[in-house]
Formats: C-alpha cells, sequence, structure tokens
C-alpha cells in the first residue's frame, strides 16, 4: 500500500490517510483473541480518510480519482484474492475532540 500510486493529496478537502493493521499474535487481538474476522491468525486492516468536509469526500468518491484507485474506471486493475470478506462500506464520524501538532499530524 505504501508504494501505491496515490493522487489523494492533490484531491481538494483531503486531509489525510491512514492504513491500521490489527496486531496479531503476544495477546494483541479484539477482546484478547488473536483470531481476525475471518477465524485466521492473518492480521485485518482497517484504512481510514479524513476530509475538510462530507462535499470533499462524495466529490473525490464520485470522481476519477476514486474509479482509478479501485478499479472501476477505464483503468484496469490485475484480478488477485480479495482482501476483503466483503467490500468496504463507508461509515462517517464527525470530530469532535481534534489534537494535533502545527504540520497537521
Amino acid at each position: 500500500w505504501a508504494n501505491r500510486d496515490s493522487v489523494l493529496k492533490e484531491c481538494d478537502g483531503f486531509v489525510a490517510f491512514s492504513m491500521l493493521r490489527r496486531q496479531v499474535g503476544g495477546g494483541g487481538g479484539s477482546h484478547g483473541d488473536d483470531k481476525g474476522i475471518s477465524g485466521t491468525d492473518d492480521p485485518s486492516y482497517v484504512s481510514t480518510t479524513i476530509w475538510k468536509d462530507r462535499e470533499s469526500f462524495n466529490k473525490w468518491r464520485e470522481g476519477n480519482a476514486f474509479k482509478a484507485a479501485h478499479g472501476n474506471g477505464k483503468e484496469t486493475v490485475k484480478k488477485s484474492e480479495p482482501l476483503w470478506i466483503k467490500p468496504p462500506t463507508p461509515i462517517f464520524y464527525e470530530g469532535t475532540l481534534v489534537i494535533s501538532t502545527e504540520d497537521g499530524a
């Protein structure tokens, strides 16, 4: 993922992206269980984006940058085993407390 071509930084209203991986082994699983949602020891991933507002997110989601990155555009994406049990579903949260450094990190 870190080496993928991404144009997120160029999208109006984009603030940040994070890819989180569930720690496997060593007792770091969810509620003391090291098995992921698939019932295996494979790590689970969660990606998050932060946008200036919902309008900016929707504009990106309906635009060419999203389609190119997710294989819904004219560009072809190599078929491989799915990385998920089911396709991701957007979930929205409104920031009620934001703490960051001057550079936004």
